[in-house]
């Protein structure tokens, strides 16, 4: 700006250049609205699958203890049922041997389905793995928006960023809606489903 320039131009050309930057400072804020939205939207599922996954590991390991101790008392049953029929053949009580059998035949399934439940609620490791890979996927977006967010008030364009954080990510491979309660089969239909077909 010269002397010579009237004073009224002068000002017109410095509100001028003002509303440029403002309008620039305005537009980024915009551009980082977006993020913000997207990233306080993400920590809530986050937090919420992380709460899931603490809760069906704790049921899943109350569940195996549970089928344990049952196993653990079904084998000591057993054992004395065997013993008893040990005493019946010294004895030469056969009669009862009948009965003592038919009673450990029935506790030996009870065992086995006990043990198919804790085969099946070991499922949760898998279940939990792909949990925490939801819960770390949603992380890992907020963190590329607060990246972006950052480099933007930096003046870094966002792209940059973006593609930056994204090669760096680890693939991810889950179901998002894996959920160890919300089976929609269980072994008895499988069983079930296997005798129609043999």
């Amino acid at each position: 700006m010269s002397e010579n320039q009237p004073l009224q131009y002068r000002i017109q050309e410095e509100i001028s250049e003002l509303a440029a930057s403002v309008n620039e400072i305005v537009t980024k804020f915009r551009d980082l609205q977006n993020p913000l939205k997207e990233s306080s939207e993400k920590v809530p599922k986050a937090t919420k699958q992380l709460d899931k996954i603490s809760e069906q590991t704790e049921a899943a390991t109350h569940q195996m203890l549970d089928r344990v101790e049952k196993i653990v008392q079904q084998v000591e049953d057993s054992k004395k049922g065997l013993d008893e029929i040990k005493v019946c053949t010294k004895d030469g009580r056969t009669d009862d041997i009948s009965a003592l059998a038919d009673d450990l035949i029935e506790k030996a399934d009870i065992t086995c389905n006990d043990a198919y439940t804790i085969i099946d609620a070991l499922q949760f490791q898998d279940i939990t793995s792909q949990q925490m890979n939801h819960a770390a996927s949603l992380l890992e977006d907020i963190e590329v928006r607060l990246q972006s967010i950052m480099g933007a008030l930096k003046g870094q364009p966002s792209d940059e960023t973006h593609d930056e954080k994204r090669r760096d990510r680890k693939t991810r491979v889950y179901d998002p809606h894996a959920d160890l309660f919300d089976k929609k089969t269980d072994q008895l239909a499988i069983d079930d489903m296997f005798a129609r077909k043999g």
